[in-house]
């Protein structure tokens, strides 16, 4: 059995039905766990089906960093060939939201502020509209 990104998204949507009416802490946490988990993979799709030149493998592009580092290596290095700004947003907010949810799933005796997670919300939100907007941008240039 496979699963799709929709049932991803249909799944997080189910478990958290009102991500911003989330008010405790652990929930919070594990509501960022699998926005994070959904948005990664998703991520991991759009290199294939729109940077080919990518081999998001272990021993492809970046094998010298995680799996998860490779993402944010891919939209760091098109910002720097092209000179793309919603490629280099993408890599700056892809990179935080993965260190915010290192915070959360990790760093159990830290505080994970209201703060952190309104941002990892709009992360959420947000990088997929820029990844969208990076492939429109590509195609006209």
């Amino acid at each position: 059995m496979s699963v799709t990104i929709e049932d991803l998204k249909q799944a997080v949507d189910h478990l958290f039905p009102n991500p911003k009416g989330i008010t405790e802490e652990a929930i919070q946490r594990a509501c960022i766990n699998r926005h994070y988990y959904l948005i990664y993979y998703a991520m991991l799709i759009f290199i294939e089906d729109n940077f080919p030149q990518y081999d998001m493998s272990r021993d492809g592009s970046f094998s010298n960093t995680g799996s998860h580092n490779r993402v944010f290596c891919v939209f760091e290095e098109i910002a720097e060939l092209t000179g793309s700004k919603k490629a280099e947003m993408l890599s700056l907010q892809f990179t935080n939201f993965l260190t915010k949810r290192h915070k959360a799933d990790y760093k159990l005796d830290e505080n994970f502020s209201s703060g952190e997670y309104s941002q990892c919300l709009k992360y959420a939100e947000r990088i997929p509209e820029l990844a969208q907007a990076l492939v429109d941008e590509q195609a006209s240039n």
